[in-house]
C-alpha cells in the first residue's frame, strides 16, 4: 500500500508523501557523531532510580537551518525526549538551572485523538522556577534551538515516568517491568536517530517483541535512507541530521489515509502499527514506514507535486533492496500485480516510446519507479547519493512545489549532469516532458547521449 495524504511544503499541513550497505549496494556511510542524547537517569540506569534532572545541548533549527542545508522538503523533529508524561490540568514545576533556557513542549504531535490537543503545545520557560499547566496533558519534551551551549532542567515530580526504552541502555526485562508498573497513556522508544511514541495499548499489544532488535532495525532503515541521500560525512553539508526522526502512533484510523508525513513527524494509525512495532513487520512488510520516512529525505529541487508520491520511493526501494538480501523481503518491483500477474519490470518497459506516452498517466505507481531504477542500474548505486550532494552544494533554484515545469526541468537537467550524459531521450521515452530550456541547458554543458540507452535496461 502506498500511503496518501495532502501534499505540502515548508508548511505545517500534512503531506503525502539503499544504508546502502558496504556488503550490499557498495555504499557505506562515513562515521559521524550520533544525535545528541538527553542526559538523564532514564537513559543510563534502570527504572528504579529515575531522576528528573536533564541536560540537553542546543541544536540548530530543524525547520529552518537544517532544511536550508539539506534542501529537503520536510524536517525531522526538534523535540528532545525526556521520558516523562504530564497528566491533564496538572501544575508542573520546572526549574531551569544555569545555562541556556529551553522551551517546554507538552504532547506528541498527532498522538491525541482530541482535536484540541492534536498539536503539541509550547511553553517558553525562564531561568529559575516555572509552573506550567496544560489542559490536555501529554508526553513532555524540551526544545533548545541554538548554535552552542546547553541547558540543565529539573522536571517536577508531578510529571510521571513513562515506559521508556532506549537502545543500548534499557534491558528487555527492565522495560517489561516498566510496562507493568508505569500506567501512563503513552510509551516511548528511543535510538540515536529515531523516536517512537505510541499509545500504551499499542505497546502492550506488541510487548512480546525484542525491542533491541526493533530499534536496531529502525537504525538500519534510517541508515539506508540517509546513505541514499548522500549523508556520508564527507563535508559538513553532507553530515547526517542532528535531529531524530519522530514516528508517532496515531490513535485512530484516518479515512482514506494509511499514514502520512509532515514537518517534524510521521503518523501511523493502528491498522498498520504491526509494521511499526514488530520486528518481522518492519523487516519484511515495512514499505509504508520506509515510504513516510522517505518524505523526510526528499529534496525540493526536482520534486513537483506530481512526483511527491513517486520520488519518495527511491528511498523505500533502497531499504527494500537491502532487506530483500538481509531478511528475505520481496523485491517490490518483482512482485506480480494482483490483477495482471505481471511485475512492474515486466509491464512498464513495453509502454516506453508508445504513442502518447505520458509519465503521469501511462504508468501505475510502481511502474513509475522502474524509470528511477534504470538510472541507478545504468549509472551506479551512488547515482542518487551524488545527486543529493550536487543539490546541497549548488542549491539550484527550486521555485514552488506547484511549479511543474521548473521542477520537471530540474529533474531532467540535474539527472543528466549527475550521469554525465544528455538524458533527454531517456526521459522522453518515459513521457517526461523535456522543454526548450532543458535542451538549451544540456547543450550549453556539451553533454552527449550515453552509449547505452538506459531505457533498455532490465533487472
Amino acid at each position: 500500500m502506498m500511503p496518501h495524504a495532502r501534499p505540502t511544503e515548508y508548511s505545517a499541513q500534512y503531506t503525502r508523501r539503499r544504508v546502502l550497505q558496504a556488503t550490499g549496494a557498495g555504499l557505506a556511510l562515513a562515521a559521524v557523531p550520533a544525535v545528541p542524547a538527553v542526559a538523564h537517569a532514564q537513559t543510563v540506569t534502570n527504572s528504579s532510580s529515575t531522576t528528573n534532572t536533564l541536560t540537553i545541548d542546543a541544536l540548530p533549527s530543524a525547520r529552518t537551518t537544517e532544511l536550508d542545508r539539506t534542501q529537503d522538503s520536510l524536517s525531522a523533529s526538534e523535540l528532545r525526549t525526556t521520558g516523562f508524561y504530564l497528566p491533564a490540568s496538572t501544575a508542573l514545576n520546572v526549574v531551569v538551572h544555569t545555562g541556556l533556557v529551553p522551551t517546554l513542549v507538552i504532547g506528541a504531535p498527532d498522538a491525541d485523538a482530541r482535536a484540541d490537543f492534536k498539536s503539541s503545545r509550547e511553553y517558553p520557560l525562564q531561568a529559575g522556577r516555572n509552573t506550567v499547566t496544560d489542559a490536555g496533558g501529554g508526553v513532555v519534551y524540551l526544545k533548545l534551538i541554538g548554535d552552542s551551549g546547553r541547558a540543565k532542567v529539573t522536571i517536577g515530580e508531578q510529571a510521571q515516568p513513562m515506559p521508556y526504552f532506549v537502545l543500548g541502555c534499557t534491558g528487555e526485562a527492565d522495560f517489561q517491568r516498566q510496562l507493568d508498573e508505569r500506567t501512563t497513556p503513552y510509551v516511548e522508544f528511543v535510538s540515536p536517530h529515531a523516536m517512537i511514541t505510541v499509545e500504551r495499548a499499542s505497546a502492550l499489544t506488541y510487548r512480546a517483541e525484542n525491542h533491541t532488535d526493533l530499534l536496531a532495525t529502525y537504525e538500519d532503515v534510517i541508515r539506508v535512507e540517509d546513505a541514499t541521500s548522500g549523508y556520508d560525512g564527507s563535508a559538513p553539508v553532507h553530515a547526517r541530521l542532528v535531529h531524530r526522526y519522530h514516528f508517532v502512533g496515531y490513535p485512530s484510523a484516518i479515512t482514506g489515509v494509511g499514514a502520512y508525513a509532515t514537518h517534524g513527524h510521521m503518523s501511523f494509525p493502528p491498522p498498520i502499527q504491526d509494521r511499526m512495532l514488530t520486528v518481522e513487520g518492519l523487516r519484511t512488510r515495512g514499505w509504508g514506514i520506509y515510504h513516510e520516512l522517505g518524505h523526510q529525505h526528499q529534496q525540493i529541487t526536482y520534486k513537483p507535486s506530481s512526483l511527491t508520491e513517486v520520488t519518495v520511493n527511491i528511498y523505500s526501494l533502497a531499504v527494500n533492496a537491502v532487506f530483500a538480501t538481509k531478511y528475505g523481503q520481496q523485491p517490490r518491483l518483482h512482485a506480480p500485480d494482483a490483477k495482471t500477474g505481471r511485475t512492474p519490470w515486466q509491464s512498464a518497459p513495453g509502454k516506453l516510446r508508445s504513442p502518447g506516452v505520458d509519465y503521469g498517466k501511462t504508468f501505475d505507481p510502481y511502474e513509475k519507479l522502474v524509470m528511477f531504477e534504470q538510472l541507478r542500474l545504468g549509472f551506479g548505486d551512488d547515482f542518487w547519493p551524488r545527486l543529493h550532494q550536487l543539490v546541497r552544494v549548488e542549491r539550484p533554484y527550486a521555485g514552488d512545489y506547484t511549479d511543474e515545469v521548473l521542477r520537471l526541468r530540474n529533474l531532467v537537467v540535474l539527472c543528466s549532469r549527475n550521469a554525465g550524459h544528455d538524458l533527454s531521450d531517456f526521459f522522453r521515452a518515459w513521457g517526461v516532458p523535456v522543454d526548450a530550456e532543458a535542451t538549451a541547458q544540456l547543450a550549453a554543458r556539451h553533454l552527449t547521449p550515453p552509449t547505452t540507452d538506459p531505457s533498455t535496461i532490465r533487472e
